[in-house]
């Protein structure tokens, strides 16, 4: 029995499949995490370090999972189309771990884009 490649990869719906839509997936959760924090705002003070702490793990979980899918394509002749790109947009969960101070994620947001761009040099390093 064989198993068709296309549908080995897992789909997040219109964010796409396998390590594209993953990594969208990502991106997106983290940036409305800041919601959470909006919502933590109103609420009681026990509540509110709950959901802060929540917003916290769903951003560290978000940066971690791009870390481990940048980990497993590094080089981007061999990435899934798109991969490249959200991995550029990276960054933008800066924003959501500066929000409530997650402040490794404050270092290593803006390292999986350079991560990306030095992967890309080394590459092209390679082939001249």
């Amino acid at each position: 029995m064989t198993v068709d490649p296309g549908r080995q990869a897992r789909s997040f719906g219109p964010l796409g499949a396998g390590a594209t839509g993953l990594a969208r997936l990502c991106l997106v959760a983290g940036m409305c995490s800041i919601f959470l924090v909006m919502a933590g705002a109103a609420a009681p003070e026990p509540a509110r370090d709950l959901i802060y702490w929540i917003q916290r793990a769903v951003v560290a979980l978000a940066i971690l999972t791009l870390l481990v899918v940048f980990f497993r394509h590094p080089w981007p002749s061999q990435r899934p189309a798109g991969l490249t790109e959200v991995l550029a947009y990276s960054p933008m969960l800066f924003l959501a771990t500066w929000v409530t101070g997650v402040w490794p994620g404050v270092f290593v947001a803006p390292l999986i884009p350079l991560l990306a761009v030095g992967a890309w040099i080394t590459e092209r390093a390679r082939r001249d």
